[in-house]
């Protein structure tokens, strides 16, 4: 037998042939994240905020998809996202006025199946550009078979994108005691994988009130919420998001609860935990069934003296056991 130049003499045994090298082993398949983004009258932040999103370092071994959905914009807003479209950047969803969450809610509908992770995106922050690649090393490792949510912290900035001070979300944790009546996982912020959205995409839209709320409700029912004190992304923060100030003790105490009255509050989050019940009340382990089925059936007393935290803060929590207490919620 001939095997290049190699020969064997008349008469010898014959030699098995070398074995044929190993073909490489198959590159791992590069992990598809899909940004999606709700724009509304929001032109003139959107080139700073896309511009951060498409400059993200995760492109090394990511394959990056943006899918923006306009939520009826009047300004020039759509001008600009069909330019990006032209350009093959992004994919766009022109759609009719419905507000940020069910446009929210409606973009997601339309991840395809073949999504690993979606981050969601507001309009008018700007990317650190390692952003995602953080998330993603944060979540790439554990089982995809359960919901994953990754979310972090922000820089608050003025109008101006003016530093001002970090964002302190997390203080005691975000288990789902906590998540019932606070959401400190901001959506700007996520990271989640395709099990998660599956989930979001079932649920639909019916009496969400906050579409990263739903979300970080369901990770905590069903999966693991992982919180990085990273600061992400810089959060244009105007008059319309600013904070309450000025305000201590009783004093903000009676501005909470006018505040939630005013904003039927109250309702929405009640209507959202009611919907989270009929959805999966009989998925949920007993233990996290009790705590939601005593605030939405046991009477006022029991609800105002739950032996856990149910806010981040101490500012917040009185308020909120005042509500129970006066039947308010």
């Amino acid at each position: 037998m001939v095997r290049g130049s190699e020969c064997k003499s008349l008469g010898s045994a014959a030699e098995p042939a070398p074995a044929a090298p190993a073909a490489p082993a198959a590159a791992a398949a590069r992990p598809q994240i899909w940004v999606v983004l709700s724009t509304y009258n929001g032109r003139d932040c959107l080139p700073s905020q896309l511009e951060s999103v498409f400059d993200q370092d995760v492109r090394s071994r990511a394959d990056l998809h943006v899918l923006v959905r306009d939520d009826g914009s009047k300004d020039a807003t759509l001008d600009l996202l069909e330019a990006y479209e032209g350009q093959g950047k992004l994919q766009l969803v022109r759609g009719r006025n419905e507000g940020a969450v069910p446009s929210f809610l409606d973009a997601l509908a339309q991840v395809p199946d073949r999504a690993d992770y979606v981050a969601l995106c507001d309009q008018d922050d700007v990317w650190h550009p390692d952003k995602l690649s953080r998330a993603l090393d944060k979540l790439q490792d554990r089982s995809p078979d359960q919901p994953l949510l990754y979310c972090s912290e922000y820089l608050f900035c003025d109008a101006d994108m003016v530093p001002v001070e970090p964002s302190h979300h997390n203080v005691r944790g975000l288990d789902f005691s906590l998540l019932l009546y606070e959401n400190m996982a901001s959506g700007n912020t996520m990271l989640f994988n395709r099990r998660l959205l599956d989930m979001a995409k079932a649920a639909g839209k019916q009496d969400v009130y906050q579409h990263d709320w739903w979300l970080a409700l369901t990770a905590a029912a069903f999966g693991t919420i992982v919180f990085d004190d990273f600061i992400c992304l810089d959060y244009r923060r105007t008059g319309r998001n600013a904070s309450p100030t000025g305000a201590k003790g009783l004093a903000l105490c009676r501005q909470r609860v006018r505040m939630f009255l005013r904003g039927g509050q109250l309702r929405d989050i009640t209507r959202q935990l009611q919907r989270f019940h009929a959805l999966y009340a009989d998925r949920l382990d007993p233990e996290k069934r009790a705590v939601l089925e005593r605030f939405l059936e046991k009477g006022r007393m029991a609800k105002a003296f739950y032996p856990h935290r149910l806010r981040q803060l101490t500012k917040d929590e009185l308020p909120l056991r005042l509500l129970f207490l006066l039947g308010l919620l």
